[in-house]
């Protein structure tokens, strides 16, 4: 009988609490709170965003944050269900083909607060109909990742190497060292100055491409709507991708490039110091942190210098935005502003964003704030400095261009299977073939 008086005085005040915070929930003190959920392709930055949403809630009890992540390999297809089935509020986007997959339901944020700081080369990056579509959410910049002690233990001066030539001297200096062992006793592992795994269709046909679109496109909104490709920038291209191959084992036989992945390339390599240098960007941190975080401390990044085009300049660029649901809510879209707002605006969200999630940001607001890693922090003073070229046009080109057209040629001329006027022809003939396709 107590038991039963137990049970009943609890239902009671189960019902009590449901009367004053109604069915849709509520926050401290019967407060009806707004429910958004951000879906987003940035696993590893996974547990920075959930800091920044529990340092959110906590000054807005109004509001409810739920976070959702997908690999980036997965992401389109996981989005594309994901919206057919349960909507999010904000989701994260890429490149200029998700205004044809996701035009009709992005918001309009051209009235962000936060857009009041974009860094000059963003604000034009993801807009239509002179809409915003898009918010800036992190910049990621490339060039040659490379061990600075190792070439410092050479007798290179790290500052030597800013430019095409200055780099290519120092290069050749370490590969000599390599060569006649003198580098044997304090580098056990280390065979070669460079790797490159063009296994990987990206890394050659995306942002080794990309010095030959920067020299027909000013930005990747430009080369999203161009029918034709110039090609006025592919003998730069290859200057690149020979310069590359050069440095590595497979210098005589750069046929086995095409048998090099990623893996081999950093944890396998620069990682574990059997390579001092890639062509990589500052994404490669945690990955070389989690191997060996002592040759994370050795490591800086070089300019991604072209000779007579970008000398010493780093390729930087958005390279994922957030985008907001048009279909949400008034109270939802409204909710899903203030929380891009705080991050990008309040120093309690940009310490997060710097140092939580460890992204370079895309704003001009951050002063005072240092990366954590040696790679991003030289990004966001080449953002200070102006030192920067526009690393994502290629994000512009026709759907698997980059990859398909550009990386698939790229690996038959490493192998002899093509020369590099074939190379360029079909490129150029590959971007009108796929951009009809895909209008």
């Amino acid at each position: 009988m107590k038991a039963k008086k137990v049970v009943a005085l609890g239902l009671a005040m189960m019902m009590a609490a449901m009367t004053v915070t109604g069915c849709g929930g509520g926050g401290d003190n019967g407060q009806k709170q707004t429910e958004i959920t951000i879906y987003q392709s940035k696993i590893e930055a996974n547990e920075g965003y959930k800091k920044a949403i529990e340092a959110y809630e906590a000054t807005h009890p109004d509001v409810k944050i739920n976070l959702e992540a997908v690999t980036g390999n997965d992401f389109t297809a996981s989005l594309k269900a994901k919206m057919q089935s349960d909507p999010p509020t904000i989701f994260s986007v890429g490149g200029f083909q998700d205004l044809k997959d996701y035009g009709d339901i992005l918001e309009d944020v051209s009235d962000l607060e936060a857009l009041e700081h974009a860094l000059d080369g963003t604000k034009d990056m993801f807009t239509k109909d002179g809409k915003v579509l898009a918010v800036p959410l992190y910049m990621e910049g490339y060039g040659f990742v490379v061990n600075r002690q190792m070439f410092e233990d050479a007798g290179v001066d790290f500052d030597s190497m800013m430019t095409f030539d200055g780099m290519k001297a120092g290069f050749d200096t370490l590969q000599k060292k390599i060569e006649s062992g003198e580098m044997e006793e304090k580098y056990p592992n280390l065979e070669a100055v460079m790797e490159y795994p063009t296994k990987e269709l990206w890394i050659a046909g995306d942002h080794d491409a990309n010095v030959a679109l920067a020299h027909d496109f000013a930005s990747a909104q430009e080369a999203y709507v161009a029918e034709t490709l110039p090609g006025k920038g592919f003998e730069d291209y290859k200057t690149m991708v020979d310069f590359q191959a050069s440095y590595t084992t497979n210098a005589d036989s750069t046929a086995n490039l095409n048998s090099v992945d990623y893996t081999t390339s950093l944890e396998g390599g620069l990682a574990i110091e059997r390579v001092a240098a890639i062509k990589q960007g500052n994404w490669v941190a945690p990955a070389v942190e989690t191997t060996d975080p002592e040759v994370l401390k050795k490591l800086d990044l070089l300019p991604y210098s072209v000779p007579g085009f970008s000398e010493g300049k780093y390729f930087v660029g958005v390279s994922g935005y957030w985008a907001i649901n048009s279909k949400a809510s008034e109270e939802q879209k409204k909710a899903a502003r203030d929380f891009i707002n705080w991050m990008y605006t309040d120093p309690e969200g940009q310490k997060i964003v710097v140092e939580d999630c460890k992204f370079v940001p895309p704003y001009d607001n951050f002063e005072g704030l240092e990366a954590s890693d040696p790679l991003s922090q030289r990004i966001m003073t080449a953002n200070e400095n102006g030192n920067t070229m526009d690393g994502w046009v290629y994000s512009g080109a026709p759907n698997t261009w980059g990859q398909q057209a550009a990386g698939v040629e790229v690996q038959k001329y490493l192998a002899g299977q093509a020369t590099w006027e074939e190379v360029t022809q079909s490129c150029i003939d590959q971007w009108e073939t796929m951009r009809k396709a895909q209008q």
